[in-house]
C-alpha cells in the first residue's frame, strides 16, 4: 500500500483492519464484485485516482463532499475503473489496489447511506459509492431521524433517492438513532447506531 497525492489533500494510507476483512465494497454489481480482483493491476495502469476524480469534476478538497458527490452521481456517469468504499470513519478508494487510498472524515460525522425498498434489495454492510444500485430510483422520500434514547429529533427532510437508489445522511458518531423513511410505497422504521464497527449502508427498510 503506497500513500499518493490527491489534489494537495493530505491523505492517510492505513493497514487493512476487521473492516476491511468485512469486505470494503459493502454491496456491488455481480460483474463488478467477480471482475475487481482480475482487472485491478490494468485498472489502475489505466488511470490514476487523481485522474479519474478529475474527470468527474468532483470536490476533492474535502472528503464529506467526495462522498456526497460519489453517491450523487448519476449511474451513467459512473467510472468503471473506480471503487470507492465508506467506512465508519472515511472512504477508501482502490481497496486492495496498489494506489490503495483512506482519506478520513475528520469531524465526529458518520454516513449512512439508505435504500429503501418495496420488494427487491441487497446485503451491504460498507456502503459501495461505485457499485451499490438500490431498487427505489430518483423517488421522493420523506425521512425522519431521531435519537432513539432522547427522541430528539436529528433529521426530518423532504428527499429525494439518488440516481443509486440511495439517500445519505450525516449522523453522529457512538450514537443510536430511530430512521423512518415514507414514501407513496409505504413506511419503514429501523433502530441504527454509528460506532467504530457500525454498516455504513443500510438496505433493510421495506416499506409497507
Amino acid at each position: 500500500m503506497v500513500t499518493i497525492p490527491l489534489m494537495g489533500i493530505k491523505k492517510v494510507a492505513v493497514a487493512l483492519s476487521l473492516l476491511a476483512a468485512l469486505g470494503l465494497a459493502g454491496c456491488s454489481s455481480t460483474d463488478a464484485t467477480t471482475d475487481q480482483g482480475s482487472t485491478s493491476t490494468e485498472a489502475s495502469s489505466q488511470r490514476s485516482i487523481d485522474e479519474i476524480l478529475g474527470s468527474l469534476n468532483v470536490d476533492t478538497a474535502d472528503s464529506k463532499k467526495l462522498i456526497e458527490a460519489l453517491d450523487t452521481l448519476p449511474l451513467a456517469d459512473r467510472p468503471e475503473d473506480l471503487i470507492a468504499s465508506v467506512l465508519p470513519n472515511g472512504v477508501q478508494l482502490q481497496p486492495g489496489q496498489a494506489d490503495e487510498t483512506f482519506l478520513p472524515v475528520e469531524s465526529d460525522d458518520f454516513y449512512l447511506s439508505i435504500a429503501p425498498y418495496v420488494s427487491q434489495t441487497h446485503p451491504c454492510s460498507f456502503h459501495s459509492l461505485t457499485t451499490c444500485v438500490g431498487e427505489m430510483q430518483n423517488v421522493p422520500v420523506e425521512l425522519n431521524i431521531t435519537d432513539a434514547k432522547t427522541g430528539e429529533v436529528v433529521l426530518a427532510e423532504q428527499r429525494t433517492t439518488a440516481d443509486n437508489g440511495f439517500v445519505g445522511v450525516w449522523l453522529p458518531r457512538n450514537g443510536e438513532f430511530k430512521v423512518s423513511v415514507k414514501s407513496e410505497q409505504g413506511v419503514a422504521e429501523q433502530i441504527v447506531t454509528t460506532g467504530q464497527n457500525d454498516p455504513t449502508c443500510l438496505t433493510t427498510m421495506q416499506l409497507a
